[in-house]
């Protein structure tokens, strides 16, 4: 997982530099692109409910028209939660008394509809994603891991605005969202049946 992780943000630096600086608000007027750092709350989350910075976010758009965009997205998260020493059911005939480290990793991706109420240099905006996710649930004890993969359907609303404050092409992106995803957990003693976090996104805006 953590290879995946460095892939992930070698593509965003890459992205990042590639993208050209134009004397105008925006790079383009008909187009964005936001790079954030992000922060994540899961809600009723039995495996792993840390409030965590470890993540980010990529996503751009095309305007259709002058106010609605439609686009594609990707981010990725990791939540974290230490359990203090207690028993463990490795199997119906077989326990351990050990101390947890709870490791959940999200990868959701897909595409967006977005819709600006005004075209300035500050725009606020409300969006909605779907896609799909990725998910990995990581339990470390002792010396052992246990480990489970999961693919479910993503969705999010999400609002936020864009300001661009100079006329350099880069401006600041800042975002409240919730999101949902139907990732099971079925981790040794932990289920789960979804995944629900609400979070915010702090970023440049391109």
């Amino acid at each position: 997982m953590k290879s995946v992780r460095n892939f992930l943000y070698a593509i965003i630096v890459a992205v990042a530099l590639a993208l050209p600086s134009q004397s105008k608000a925006q790079i383009s007027l008909n187009s964005y692109y936001n790079i954030d750092w992000q922060f994540n709350i899961p809600l009723s989350n039995s495996f792993s409910d840390g409030a965590s910075g470890w993540g980010m976010n990529f996503e751009g758009g095309y305007y259709v028209t002058q106010d609605i965009a439609v686009g594609a997205f990707m981010s990725f998260h990791t939540n974290n939660e230490y359990f203090s020493r207690r028993t463990i059911k490795l199997s119906e005939t077989l326990s351990m008394n050990s101390d947890q480290q709870h490791q959940m990793f999200t990868l959701p991706f897909g595409v967006l509809a977005k819709y600006r109420f005004q075209e300035a240099d500050f725009q606020p905006y409300v969006t909605m994603k779907l896609g799909a996710c990725y998910s990995q649930f990581s339990n470390y004890y002792y010396i052992f891991m246990s480990d489970q993969n999961r693919w479910g359907f993503f969705m999010s609303p999400e609002i936020g605005f864009n300001y661009y404050p100079w006329a350099n092409g880069i401006g600041f992106h800042l975002a409240i969202y919730y999101s949902f995803a139907t990732n099971e957990c079925n981790l040794m003693s932990y289920k789960q049946s979804t995944l629900n976090n609400i979070g915010f996104r702090l970023g440049l805006a391109f």
